[in-house]
Parts: structure tokens; sequence; C-alpha cells
């Protein structure tokens, strides 16, 4: 693994854990009153109505900040400068939007892994600076550890659906606590299965947080879509793996147990 410059994802001696904090989730809660239980059926088209609500909340949300930034504009028409302000501004709207729509195709649309040769730690490794470069720049960036066995190899695994997984992931895990906690991530081989683990030294998950975390949209930070451990399982589950989450006081662990190859069909 080559070093690409001082903030590359690198591997530190462990630090003293850091003080609990709260956890930075918005849970989407829906409560039903027991005197009135619904049916499945109903539970089912609760659930449907709450997740369009939300995604036409989302995208009403990306349109108004760009219609606004554009009226602006118009009402600044004589001041080329603040016009081309206004106009990227609009561009970082839509730009938002276009990785919200992404994230929604990706979690809706059937997905069929098109295995292909890499090297576990080179997903890493991009992946693991890709979190840090997206960092607000104000802001120190998230520490991540890599370590790898040296018996992993290569794998025979979709790119795009495992590096939505792990990304997904491993940003989930810098913003564990207000401030970034270490993150580690580890590869292992056993066998014909190659299991990576992401642990971070956050104030862990609370239960009714971690209970609701494979629900789409039903956890989500500010700005986020709510969308990434719902997309990672599903990648997941499509190489024909596992993904587990466990969680304390002392932060919480993923790991995703995949096969060497994607099984065919």
């Amino acid at each position: 693994m080559t070093d690409n410059g001082p903030h590359a994802a690198r591997i530190l001696p462990l630090g003293p854990e850091p003080p609990p904090t709260e956890c930075c989730y918005t849970v989407s809660v829906t409560r039903t009153p027991p005197e009135q239980p619904k049916s499945e059926k109903d539970r089912d088209e609760s659930a449907v109505e709450d997740l369009v609500n939300q995604i036409a909340h989302d995208v009403r949300n990306f349109a108004f900040a760009a219609g606004l930034q554009a009226e602006l504009g118009a009402r600044r028409a004589a001041d080329p400068v603040a016009v081309k302000e206004h106009f990227h501004a609009v561009l970082r709207q839509v730009d938002k939007l276009k990785v919200y729509l992404d994230k929604l195709l990706l979690y809706g649309r059937p997905f069929r892994p098109a295995a292909g040769p890499l090297e576990p730690m080179d997903l890493l490794q991009e992946v693991a600076q890709q979190v840090q470069s997206a960092w607000p720049p104000h802001q120190p960036r998230p520490v991540i550890h890599l370590q790898a066995s040296q018996s992993v190899g290569p794998v025979r695994w979709d790119r795009r659906g495992i590096h939505a997984a792990l990304s997904a992931i491993i940003d989930n895990a810098v913003q564990s606590a207000p401030s970034p906690p270490p993150v580690h991530v580890r590869v292992e081989a056993d066998g014909d299965q190659v299991c990576i683990t992401v642990r971070d030294e956050g104030p862990g998950i609370a239960a009714e947080i971690l209970a609701r975390l494979d629900l789409p949209m039903a956890c989500r930070r500010a700005g986020g879509a709510g969308l990434g451990l719902a997309i990672a399982r599903k990648m997941v589950r499509a190489h024909g793996g596992t993904l587990t989450i466990t969680t304390g006081d002392g932060g919480t662990s993923v790991s995703l147990v995949l096969p060497r190859e994607v099984p065919a069909g």
C-alpha cells in the first residue's frame, strides 16, 4: 500500500478511548396507538407512504435551495460576480441532488454483481481517501487505519457494489461522534471467505436506533439520505455474504464476510 500524502489512510497505534458522546442520528418514528393495531398490509402501506413522503420532502428541499439561489442571482443581475456565485451555488445543489438520486437508484433497482478481479486493500485505500477528501476543509480529517493479513490476495467482486458498501460503513464510522474518532479497518482471509471489519471508537449505538438501522431513511444524519446501511447490506447479500453489527460503550464494529468469488447466477 502506497502513502499518498499526510492525510492518507494509515496504520497508527491505538490511542485512549474518547469519552462517550451523544449519537449523531435523527430517528424517524411512526407511532401506532395500541388501541388501533394495524394489519400487516396496513403497516406495509404506511411504511411506503412514509418513504415516499420523505423522498418528496428531500427533493423539495433541493429544489427550494436551488430556486432560492437562482432568484437571488436574478435580483443581482447587474453584478456579474454575484450572479456567478449564485450560479455556482445552484450547481452545488444539483450535484447534491444527483448524489441523492444515485443512492435511491442503487437501493431501489435490482442488483446483480458483475464480478471482476480486485485487491481488497487497494479498494479500501481508495474508499478511505475519498471519505477523507470529502471531509469539510476547515476540520481535521479523520484518521483511518488499514490493516490486512498476508493471506488475503485477490478476489472477484463487483467493484461498484462493494465500493458503495464500504463507503457507507466507513463514512458512518468516522461520523459516529461529533469529533471523528479513529477508525480501524482490518481485512482477513479464512479459506474461501474474506472478512472486512470496520471498527470505530465512538460512543456506540443506542438500542432503539440499532433496531431501526436496516430501515431505509428511518435513521439519518443531517444532510444524509439514511440509505447507507441499507445499500451496504443489499450489496453484501448480492455477493452471497453477510453483514453484522456489534456495538457497545467502546464503539461499534461492522463485519462483512464475503466469498472470494461472487457465486454464479
